[in-house]
């Protein structure tokens, strides 16, 4: 009932998105709601055909005199989408010495929308650098009691986090919630979104059952937790290389087993620094440590359970670990010891990105954490121009399963350790996302 509900709504907002008398800025705020309750996946050609009208209509000059939210919106909608937009755009909201204009100050719906294209930008791009920066200073000098076409709470959520290193999922439960109380609400989307919400989160609960149902029954045969952990690894990537061959004809299991054989070589490298009581350099720790966090091991098996076309050049990459998987694996690191650190200390644990850099520049914590910050920043800058990158050899669907990992590593180390030692609202969004559906007639 719910596929069939859902298939007939699909179709009304598809007739919505392909209305020819919409206005641009409406077409951007749809599409921009459309991602963010979830949709996107539904949406795909809509989307980009929309987009691609965008882009090479006269509509993607960016008149001068358009608002800052549908110029800041349009460019970043464009930039997730791989089409190139140039910083530019932004030229006739700055002042000659490239600061944001006193006349948009005041504009907080604009304001917001530039902070998160500024996102977006690419290594070198000072106009946006600039631009986050002064965004920064005076969403968060705003008072909490301020009014505008929005919710003000939009603001903190954005400051917490920007929308492009937000976790997908978490953000369609968040703004189905928010989009739930607007006034001017498309019913029929909301009511998609719902839907849509409740299917996906039904298939993450049998998966997680499913991962579960074989626990039990090996506890009880093999009760030596080594041959165990051994036993489960063993078994479960000959299954998944046996499963591939089966249906590509392809071996995988070197690749699988390199990737485990090198993060195991990283465990004993943090064991050794851990016993001999020494502290690395900061350049030896970041390198073994985006090995040791295990993003590679997710991204390679990953990489052949997409059921894309496997080309050598991919392979190549894989082996020999291509910098979008390395990006990725150093932002999984950075926010792992951001969240994690005060916690492992506690326990004996000293090495950590904080600790590394304390010990070989004599700053404050502070100072270090900004500059672990900073290093995520610069890193996200070279994801966001590389993820289009035609010589890149991996598929679409592989790279945004990359990006997604950076994602869920602000998710998971946001406020704390979540996955080490999670707090109340980390099993909340737990709860939220795999637990309770989202009752769908509320309104």
């Amino acid at each position: 009932m719910y596929k069939s509900k859902a298939r007939e709504l699909e179709e009304d907002v598809r007739c919505i998105i392909s209305n020819g008398d919409m206005e641009l800025l409406a077409i951007l705020e749809m599409i921009d709601d459309i991602q963010r309750l979830g949709l996107g996946h539904r949406f795909e050609e809509d989307i980009k055909r929309k987009l691609d009208r965008i882009s090479s209509s006269e509509q993607s000059n960016f008149d001068a005199d358009q608002s800052l939210h549908a110029t800041a919106l349009c460019f970043r909608l464009l930039r997730q989408h791989g089409y190139e937009v140039s910083q530019d755009v932004f030229e006739s909201f700055v002042d000659d010495d490239g600061n944001v204009k006193a006349c948009v100050h005041k504009d907080i719906k604009g304001l917001l929308s530039l902070y998160e294209a500024t996102h977006l930008a690419h290594e070198g791009e000072n106009l946006l650098d600039k631009a986050l920066a002064q965004t920064s200073i005076h969403l968060k000098n705003l008072p909490r009691n301020i009014g505008y076409l929005g919710n003000i709470e939009d603001v903190h959520h954005a400051l917490e986090l920007p929308l492009n290193r937000r976790m997908l999922m978490l953000e369609a439960r968040q703004h189905i919630e928010a989009y739930n109380k607007k006034e001017d609400a498309n019913h029929k989307l909301l009511e998609l979104a719902k839907l849509d919400f409740n299917m996906v989160q039904s298939v993450l609960l049998r998966d997680l059952q499913n991962m579960s149902r074989w626990d039990v029954a090996a506890v009880r045969n093999l009760p030596d937790y080594m041959k165990l952990c051994f036993l489960a690894l063993y078994n479960t990537v000959n299954e998944m290389a046996y499963d591939h061959l089966n249906e590509k004809g392809d071996d995988i299991i070197p690749y699988l087993a390199k990737a485990w054989a090198d993060l195991c070589k990283a465990f004993l490298q943090e064991a050794k620094w851990t016993y001999n009581r020494s502290t690395p350099s900061y350049k030896d720790y970041l390198e073994n440590g985006w090995r040791s966090v295990s993003g590679t091991v997710l991204l390679v098996h990953a990489y052949f359970l997409l059921g894309q076309n496997i080309s050598e050049d991919a392979l190549d990459c894989l082996i020999n670990y291509h910098e979008f998987l390395r990006w990725p694996s150093i932002i999984f690191r950075l926010c792992n010891d951001l969240g994690s650190s005060s916690a492992e200390v506690m326990r004996g644990e000293t090495t950590n990105a904080i600790s590394c850099y304390i010990q070989e520049t004599g700053v404050s914590e502070k100072e270090a954490r900004d500059h672990i910050n900073k290093l995520i920043d610069e890193t996200w800058k070279k994801m966001n121009k590389y993820e289009f990158d035609k010589s890149i050899p991996f598929a679409k669907p592989f790279m945004k399963t990359a990006i997604n990992l950076a994602r869920i590593s602000h998710c998971t180390y946001q406020h704390g350790d979540s996955h080490g030692a999670p707090d109340a609202r980390s099993k909340d969004r737990i709860m939220s996302l795999i637990i309770e559906p989202i009752a769908i007639m509320d309104r």
